[in-house]
């Protein structure tokens, strides 16, 4: 039981982490690892003043497969104040590093959200249970909990957390697995 508290504690504090960054917050971890999930990887993106007017001046692609590029505009990086081009990548690397945060975030969300309807279910049918079994009498418990449907649903609600995060493992494995291999992959 300390594992499953201690687990969850460490997925409300990558929560926190990712909800806060400067990136956009939940929403910003939210849709990195969905970027990362259907594209094989996460763009970070940074703008700044150019000779030319406002440019992406620093991209980072970090890939699923770990490998991770960053393209530079060579004009900017050579017509800009040494403090300034320092400034900037100090900020865009500290983009990514929040980028690749997102996707604990959302296997954090993905953790919580199961692990709490299975909690209910489990809380919301035990009470349920006992309630009706103390105001029955003992020889219709069985009829009483095979027919109510208020006494099921906790059991279903608990269920669905069990599937959900069985369908939500399998769906995110098969689409590493896709990635990783070369199958359809993005450019």
């Amino acid at each position: 039981m300390t594992g499953l508290l201690a687990d969850s504690i460490a997925d409300i504090r990558a929560l926190r982490d990712s909800w806060g960054t400067v990136r956009g917050g939940w929403r910003a971890a939210r849709r990195d690892a969905e970027q990362l999930i259907a594209h094989r990887q996460v763009l970070v993106a940074t703008q700044a003043m150019t000779p030319d007017g406002m440019q992406v001046v620093l991209c980072t692609r970090l890939r699923l497969s770990g490998d991770t590029q960053t393209d530079i505009l060579r004009i900017w990086f050579y017509k800009t104040k040494p403090e300034l081009v320092d400034k900037t990548v100090q900020a865009h690397f500290q983009s990514v590093a929040e980028a690749t945060g997102g996707f604990a975030a959302a296997l954090g969300m993905e953790r919580l959200t199961t692990r709490f309807a299975i909690l209910a279910g489990t809380v919301w049918s035990a009470a349920a249970t006992i309630r009706t079994l103390l105001e029955a009498e003992p020889a219709s418990w069985l009829h009483i909990m095979l027919t109510q449907g208020w006494l099921m649903s906790g059991i279903a609600f608990a269920s669905f957390g069990v599937l959900a995060r069985w369908v939500l493992r399998w769906r995110l494995r098969a689409r590493f697995r896709g990635g990783l291999t070369g199958r359809g992959a993005t450019p």
